[in-house]
C-alpha cells in the first residue's frame, strides 16, 4: 500500500527537508512493513472548486495517489480551517484515519471537557471563565489555591500554568486575556496528591498499546516529556484503560494520547491529544507505537477498499426509461 502521512504545522520550516522525529518513526515502520510511505504537507495542498468538481492540488498538480491516509495534526491556529482538508480528502474517496470533528473538538479544551463529562467520564473540577469579575467565583467553586490555568488551545504543555494567590492571578489572567485567542480561561483544581505527576496512555482503535508514567522535571509541575519530565514505564489499573479508552471513544478519535491524573477520589482525564508524540513512549516503554498506527491505518484501508467494492457491486444499473406522457402538465 501507499500510506500518506498528512503533516499539519504551524510553525515555520528552516528546512523543509528535514523531517520530525514523530515523522520518521512513521514512515519507517511503514518501509518495515513493506510498504511505501509519502509524506504530504498541509500547506503544500490547495482546494479547488468548480460547479463540475472538487479537488484537492498538491503543489498545482493533481494530489499523490495513496491509499489512506495517517495526519499529523501538530497545530493550534486557525485549527477548523486547516483541518478541512480532512473532510475533503474523504469526500474524494481517500480513508483518512481520523475524522474531521474528532481533531477539531481534540485540540479544543473546553470542547473535550463538553463531550467527556456528557459521557460521565471523571475529569478535574474545572471552572471556564471569561470576564475577571467572576475569578472569585471560580476559586470557590475550585476549593482555593493552587489553582491550574489553561487556555482552551495549547500542546506540549504550553498554555498552562499553576498559580499560587490572588495576586499571582490577576496578573496571569490581564496578560491571557490580553490575547485575542484566548478569550476564555480554563481554571482547573490543582491534584496535589498526583505529586507532578501523570500518566500518558496511547490508544489506537480503541484499544491500550502502551502507557507511561510522566514525573515533572525539578521546579515545574507540568510532567510533559518536551518540558524535560521523565518518564518510566505504567501498570495501568482496569479502571484506568476504561476510562482512557472512554475518552477517545467520547471524541471519537482512533489514535489518542490520553493523560491521566490519579487524584484521591480515582484517577481522572486531564487531557485528550488528538496528535500524541512517538519518541517518548517509544523509547520510554520499548513499545513500536508508530507501528502500532500504521497497522491500523492498513486495516482501516482494507475495510474501506471492501466497503467501495461492496458500493459498486449493488449500485443499480441505468435503464434508458421513456418519459410518461400522461404525466407530463
Amino acid at each position: 500500500m501507499i500510506i500518506g502521512i498528512l503533516h499539519f504545522s504551524n510553525r515555520p520550516k528552516l528546512n523543509s527537508h528535514k523531517l520530525s522525529t514523530n515523522l520518521k518513526l512513521l514512515r519507517d515502520s511503514i518501509k518495515a512493513m513493506g510498504h511505501k510511505p509519502k509524506i504530504i504537507r498541509n500547506d503544500k495542498c490547495q482546494l479547488h472548486y468548480t460547479s463540475q468538481l472538487t479537488e484537492v492540488l498538491y503543489n498545482g498538480k493533481p494530489f499523490p495517489k495513496v491509499d489512506v491516509i495517517i495526519p499529523r495534526f501538530d497545530i493550534i491556529e486557525d485549527v477548523a480551517l486547516s483541518a478541512t482538508i480532512v473532510d475533503q480528502l474523504k469526500i474524494q474517496g481517500i480513508p483518512v484515519i481520523q475524522e474531521y470533528k474528532s481533531l477539531v473538538r481534540a485540540k479544543n479544551k473546553l470542547r473535550t471537557l463538553q463531550f467527556m463529562t456528557r459521557d460521565g467520564i471523571p475529569v478535574p473540577n474545572t471552572i471556564v471563565v471569561k470576564r475577571f469579575e467572576y475569578l472569585d467565583i471560580a476559586i470557590q467553586k475550585i476549593g482555593g489555591f493552587p489553582i491550574i490555568i489553561k487556555t482552551p488551545f495549547g500542546s506540549l504543555g504550553k498554555g498552562v500554568a499553576i498559580v499560587e494567590s490572588r495576586r499571582a492571578l490577576n496578573s496571569s489572567f490581564d496578560m491571557l486575556l490580553m490575547s485575542p485567542q484566548f478569550s476564555y480561561i480554563l481554571i482547573q483544581e490543582y491534584v496535589e496528591e498526583a505529586g507532578g505527576k501523570d500518566i500518558r496512555i496511547f490508544v489506537v482503535d480503541g484499544k491500550v498499546v502502551a502507557a507511561m508514567e510522566r514525573a515533572s522535571a525539578s521546579g515545574d509541575f507540568r510532567s510533559n516529556l518536551a518540558q524535560g519530565g521523565n518518564g518510566v514505564v505504567a501498570k495501568l489499573s482496569k479502571r484506568e484503560e476504561e476510562i482512557a479508552i472512554a475518552a477517545a471513544e467520547s471524541l471519537r478519535l482512533k489514535i489518542a494520547g490520553v493523560d491521566v491524573l490519579r487524584s484521591k477520589h480515582g484517577p481522572v482525564i486531564m487531557e485528550v491529544n488528538c496528535n500524541p508524540g512517538l519518541k517518548g513512549i517509544t523509547e520510554v516503554t520499548g513499545i513500536d507505537v508508530a507501528g502500532e498506527i500504521v497497522k491500523y491505518a492498513v486495516k482501516y484501508a482494507k475495510k474501506q477498499m471492501k466497503l467501495k467494492n461492496l458500493k459498486l457491486k449493488k449500485k443499480p444499473k441505468s435503464k434508458n426509461v421513456k418519459p410518461n406522457k400522461k404525466s407530463r402538465g
